[in-house]
């Protein structure tokens, strides 16, 4: 999963791309964050394939969004919904689209993307005014050193083109998503 920094990012992005389609911001920054977290937002998520509607972990993961948007719970009018969708839209992408090259090594060093997200975390804070929630500031950490597997330049580029995505558009994203 992409950290918590580049989601609450991706969400404050998103917000200010398409601030008259979120009408509640701080419930869809909650749901940019809500897959990656238990029930009662106080701790990670243990079961990830259940909260991101597919399967989770040892590398290879996908999210069946299909099964999230036929999920009764699921409403895609609120403003949590659409930060979940967004969320589940983002690991898609990070993972199978913008950094899917740098997983594979990931997964070959037997690594994570951990060191990473802790070098560029002050870069998205700053950058994407990202004010780190109480339950998650914790998992946001900070090393003043080079990420060995991201760029600094293409997570910008990945964060900037993920919110252009219009969440309203769910069908051609759903469809796209299955073309991919």
């Amino acid at each position: 999963m992409p950290g918590f920094t580049i989601h609450i990012a991706v969400a404050n992005e998103y917000i200010k791309k398409h601030n008259k389609e979120i009408h509640k911001n701080e419930d869809f920054i909650k749901g940019s964050i809500a897959p990656d977290m238990n029930e009662d937002m106080t701790k990670i998520c243990e079961n990830k394939s259940l909260s991101h509607y597919g399967k989770w972990g040892n590398g290879n993961s996908y999210t069946n969004f299909n099964l999230f948007l036929q999920d009764s719970k699921v409403d895609l009018n609120q403003d949590y919904w659409k930060g979940y969708f967004l969320h589940l839209l983002t690991d898609y992408y990070f993972y199978n689209v913008y950094f899917k090259a740098e997983h594979e090594e990931i997964i070959k060093n037997k690594d994570s993307f951990y060191h990473d997200y802790d070098c560029l975390n002050r870069l998205l804070i700053n950058k994407y005014k990202v004010e780190p929630r109480k339950n998650v500031q914790k998992y946001m950490n900070f090393l003043d050193e080079e990420p060995k597997y991201l760029n600094e330049n293409k997570i910008v580029e990945f964060i900037e083109k993920i919110t252009d995505i219009n969440l309203d558009d769910r069908t051609k994203i759903i469809d796209k998503l299955n073309c991919i």
